[in-house]
């Protein structure tokens, strides 16, 4: 139940608008999933890497000490391998292949509109890459030998205020494993002047390739620009329709009113059989007389 006991802690953080309690709790997962200590080298992720051969990566020339490093490195240029059988090797290169090297990329705008205004609903618009996947490509489980079933990668884009606050202003779990993925975060604009916001991409499965944006724009106030409102002719036409309301209320005055008119004929046939039976009655009377 590491999992589900660990989302809803990621969860709780979101909601309570602490980015950085999130971030410690997606930490605390991949630790999970990986096996390993918050404080250790990213580089034990990958396969048949250890202590001696962690040494060797950090010393020298070309040495790295962060796993998009590697993974970014010629394979001639990787160090660690000399000591490796040639099917260790191998496991190192399809690791290498099979990590998600994410691009990440956001804009900052308002849909159908040039400039950005005090009380607008901004949208953030995130897309991630995977560039080691070709097109029609999906990721597969994540390299995670210690963990007892299947896992696949899961991101976690948050939008956050710039320092000191880090509040999370909008968030997103993304669980696709396509090449492509974008995600759309929306928020209200508050106040005029420069902004300066943040996005995070977390991956909650390897340690060492999460990606953040930043974002610098700014917000002009309604008086600075003046917008044009353009009413679409169909949409005038439909203010001329009754609402849905004004429908359902006429439709009950029209049973109103068809009710008052049966009432009203059945009064008028009620009315001569009356007449009927006093006439008959003053003749009866009268005959009696």
């Amino acid at each position: 139940h590491s999992l589900k006991i660990s989302q809803a802690m990621i969860e709780i953080a979101c909601m309570r608008e602490w980015f950085f309690t999130a971030q410690a709790m997606i930490e605390f997962r991949r630790s999970l999933i990986q096996a390993l200590d918050v404080k250790s080298s990213q580089l034990l992720q990958i396969p048949h890497f250890n202590d001696e051969i962690l040494k060797h990566c950090l010393k020298g020339k070309n040495a790295t000490s962060t796993l998009a490093d590697y993974l970014q490195k010629d394979p001639e240029q990787r160090k660690g391998l000399s000591s490796m059988t040639a099917d260790q090797i191998a496991d190192v290169e399809a690791f290498a292949s099979h990590c998600s090297n994410m691009e990440c990329k956001a804009i900052t705008e308002v849909e159908d509109e040039k400039e950005i205004v005090v009380g607008d609903i901004a949208t953030v618009t995130v897309q991630l890459l995977r560039k080691n996947l070709h097109e029609g490509e999906a990721m597969g489980p994540v390299h995670a030998p210690l963990f007892p079933e299947p896992k696949f990668e899961e991101w976690w884009i948050f939008l956050v205020e710039g320092a000191p606050n880090t509040r999370i202003i909008a968030f997103e779990r993304i669980r696709d494993t396509e090449r492509l993925i974008e995600a759309k975060l929306r928020f209200q604009i508050s106040r005029p002047g420069k902004h300066s916001l943040t996005v995070h991409a977390l991956c909650d499965s390897y340690v060492g390739i999460d990606k953040k944006v930043d974002l610098n724009f700014n917000v002009s106030t309604e008086d600075e620009v003046k917008r044009e409102i353009f009413v679409h002719p169909e949409d005038e036409e439909l203010d001329l329709q009754p609402t849905l309301f004004q429908q359902f209320m006429g439709e009950l005055g029209g049973d109103d009113d068809s009710e008052e008119e049966e009432d009203e004929k059945n009064d008028k046939k009620t009315k001569p059989v009356e007449k009927l039976s006093d006439g008959k009655q003053q003749k009866a009377e009268s005959d009696d007389d």
